[in-house]
């Protein structure tokens, strides 16, 4: 089993995945989601899809899906949190739900019976996944992941995204635009027509 630390996270994580496909890793709690997004990220080609199942998300990760999405490392988003964070994924996201109106390129959902996390990009062809506790923060204590890395009808693959993907369209919906509201004008009432003219 191999030792993680967030200095190295970005070139070891990646390794290990290429040279195993499957592989089992532990971190000492300090390794947030984001560090797991930059190591195995690039693994797949821009325009993928990326999976996440987290307990809560912030402001910061928020930005961090806005910044790929501009720069069009990501296509399509499915999120699944343990507490209702659509407020501020509306909030943070707005801009790009906007600019992709009617293509569904966010999938949200919430469910408080989840157990556990994931991570996963997939760009049709190939596909990473690491599951384990998806911290947003540092949170001391031995934290144990597994990961696997392939072809999308690779066998440690198929098995880890088929039952991931199933429980995701299950739960989340798209997340519409905001319908923008027309400013309402003061209605001119028959004295103020007779003072303006």
């Amino acid at each position: 089993m191999s030792y993680v630390e967030p200095c190295c996270c970005e070139r070891q994580l990646p390794h290990l995945l290429r040279e195993q496909r499957s592989a089992f890793f532990q971190t000492s709690g300090d390794v947030t989601v984001k560090h797991l997004m930059k190591s195995v990220g690039c693994m797949v080609n821009n325009g993928c899809t990326m999976w996440l199942m987290i307990p809560s998300v912030d402001v910061g990760l928020m930005r961090m899906f806005r910044h790929w999405f501009d720069r069009e490392w990501v296509q399509k988003l499915w999120l699944l949190t343990r507490e209702d964070c659509s407020d501020v994924v509306r909030a943070e996201m707005a801009a790009v739900i906007e600019q992709h109106a009617g293509q569904d390129v966010l999938m949200l959902g919430s469910d408080e019976g989840m157990s556990g996390g994931l991570l996963a990009f997939s760009d049709g062809k190939k596909t990473v996944a690491i599951q384990g506790e998806m911290l947003l923060g540092v949170v001391p204590g031995m934290k144990m992941y597994s990961g696997c890395f392939g072809a999308v009808t690779a066998e440690n693959v198929k098995g880890v995204m088929d039952a991931v993907v199933a429980n995701m369209r299950a739960r989340c919906k798209a997340v519409a635009p905001v319908a923008k509201q027309e400013e309402k004008k003061p209605k001119r009432t028959r004295k103020a027509k007779k003072e303006s003219t």
